[in-house]
């Protein structure tokens, strides 16, 4: 697992050692706490085990579609995979404040791509929290 601009904090380590945050699927891992109600904009890299690559493309499409469905508190969360490295899969995602970030970490669609994420895909994943310089969105 990568630490984020090599800060090793509590939750690097909880998510480097304990359960399956021993895949490092802790989208809370590699980030310093947020300030109260700022909004949260993150990446997150991981490659798809290719001999489960439906399966695991489902999976993605079911969360994304349940992410929608169910998490108002989720403004942006799209999967995106390489065009040129077809196993490479970017999530992109913006949450409303940390509120919204823990409670998706705690659905019942998130803990069932968890439950099957050492089979869909391989390691490392890589999370990284990202600070808006400048932009807009419509």
């Amino acid at each position: 697992m990568k630490v984020h601009q090599g800060k090793f904090t509590r939750r690097t380590f909880c998510a480097s050692t304990a359960g399956f945050a021993a895949f490092g699927f802790n989208r809370l891992a590699t980030a310093a706490e947020p300030e109260t109600g700022k909004v949260i904009t993150q990446l997150a890299k991981f490659k798809l085990n290719m001999e489960k690559e439906a399966e695991a493309l489902q999976a993605l499409k079911d969360l994304c579609a349940a992410v929608e469905k169910n998490e108002p508190g989720v403004l942006v969360y799209i999967c995106h995979r390489a065009t040129k490295k077809p196993d490479e899969l970017v999530f992109f995602e913006v949450y409303k404040d940390q509120e919204a970030l823990t409670a998706h970490s705690k659905t019942p669609h998130f803990a069932k791509l968890r439950k099957g994420f050492a089979t869909f895909f391989k390691l490392p994943l890589d999370v990284a929290r990202l600070d808006r310089i400048a932009g807009y969105t419509r």
